[in-house]
């Protein structure tokens, strides 16, 4: 049945997020609206061709339609940070009063969850229902990058507006199936169901090595891709890099951008590290190739309880690969590497221990390493299926679209 859905989002195409796959696929039979600001993430500037004066502020995606609104670019520091935050709650629900009539406010939340906020003043002001696809979990994963500590008033004051948020709110799909009891803890009551992300853009059928690859050395090769941030704990790789030096047959590569990358770069530098290399972000659709040039793809996370819940979406991305995976996290995303029987997983920050593995799968088989990665595709077409979870997601508005569950 054909459903009316806005989608109110802090990032959207052109920005690269599988919720452009997922607008383009579920437009084809619904109608589909998606609020959303000026495109700027990850570096903080406009994308060529968009500006506050010139918008453009309506633009057609496939089948889907877009609103935009203006803001101020995200970047670096706590106060521009919150000012681009501010910025999006005001313009959002300023421009929210031009979305048409639907059956749900959508919301993809990543960080910030205050995107919810313009969806839910909409949802109220249409007798609609608002569903929040949950990708990051606040106030905990603040805490978690430094930003602030679980006893600090900043901490109490995102907790109050969580609560606030998912108090009003319908049904909850979450990425992680740890993401539940953080749920309880602020307060909601309403339906929740685990619906995994997929990996987005990646076409392994025809693979080309990217030109930028070209005059990488053969040797065994561990490949990071991805953003480069507080979360990811890159120190770890380099000091695992660090230790495994001496060893001429094994290389890192780390491909992706973030706000640790020029501090890790200049410490592989000083430390004279020659087995890491680093090429800053990369187009989408040169992953696949990456990916097959490298023998093994690392995951790392923060050892801190919030990610410990999380699956981190390079996950699904390595799995679609059918490479071996290699883990420096705990809780679920180390579980999935273990179910999956496609690699190794240790305990997050630990560079010795993380040396260790890979020194490890370096010494096993070509066949052995192959039987891996056939783990990992395996496990991924399985669980992670786009289409499966864009079904999953459908069959849950079309459930609840009758009954309530948030409170005013």
């Amino acid at each position: 049945m054909m459903q009316k859905i806005n989608i109110f989002s802090y990032v959207f195409w052109p920005e690269q997020f599988l919720l452009n796959e997922m607008v383009e696929e579920i437009s084809k039979e619904n109608t589909v609206h998606v609020l959303t600001g000026l495109p700027n993430y990850p570096k903080g500037e406009f994308f060529p061709g968009y500006s506050v004066s010139k918008g453009p502020y309506r633009e057609k995606f496939h089948n889907a339609r877009i609103r935009r609104y203006p803001i101020l670019p995200r970047k670096k520091g706590f106060a521009r940070l919150m000012l681009n935050y501010l910025t999006h709650i005001f313009s959002a629900s300023m421009t929210q009063a031009y979305l048409p009539k639907a059956d749900w406010a959508f919301v993809f939340a990543t960080s910030p969850i205050t995107t919810a906020i313009p969806a839910i003043l909409w949802a109220r002001l249409n007798r609609a229902k608002v569903c929040i696809w949950l990708q990051d979990l606040w106030p905990d994963s603040v805490a978690a990058v430094g930003a602030t500590n679980r006893k600090s008033l900043l901490y109490k004051i995102l907790g109050f507006l969580v609560s606030w948020i998912y108090k009003r709110t319908d049904l909850i799909l979450i990425q992680s199936p740890a993401f539940a009891d953080n749920l309880k803890e602020f307060g909601y009551k309403g339906p929740v169901h685990f619906v995994p992300n997929w990996a987005p853009g990646l076409d392994f059928e025809k693979v080309q090595i990217p030109k930028w690859l070209e005059n990488i050395p053969n040797k065994f090769t561990v490949t990071f891709a991805g953003n480069v941030g507080k979360a990811q704990a890159i120190d770890t790789v380099v000091e695992a890099a660090q230790l495994l030096v001496k060893n001429e047959n094994i290389q890192f590569l780390i491909a992706g951008d973030g706000s640790e990358l020029e501090r890790v770069q200049k410490i592989s530098k000083e430390k004279a590290l020659n087995n890491i290399f680093f090429f800053g972000r990369k187009p989408i659709e040169d992953m696949p190739g990456l990916f097959k040039r490298s023998n093994v793809l690392l995951v790392s996370l923060k050892k801190d309880p919030i990610f410990s819940r999380t699956i981190p979406s390079k996950v699904q991305a390595y799995m679609a690969a059918g490479k071996p995976l290699i883990g420096s996290l705990d809780g679920v995303g180390s579980q999935v590497i273990e179910s999956a029987n496609c690699g190794y997983s240790n305990a997050a920050e630990n560079a010795q221990s993380l040396a260790e593995s890979i020194l490890r799968m370096a010494q096993l088989s070509e066949e052995k390493r192959q039987e891996l990665g056939q783990n990992a595709r395996k496990y991924f077409l399985e669980n992670y299926q786009k289409k499966l979870i864009l079904k999953q997601i459908l069959g849950y508005l079309e459930h609840y679209k009758k009954t309530s569950n948030s409170t005013l």
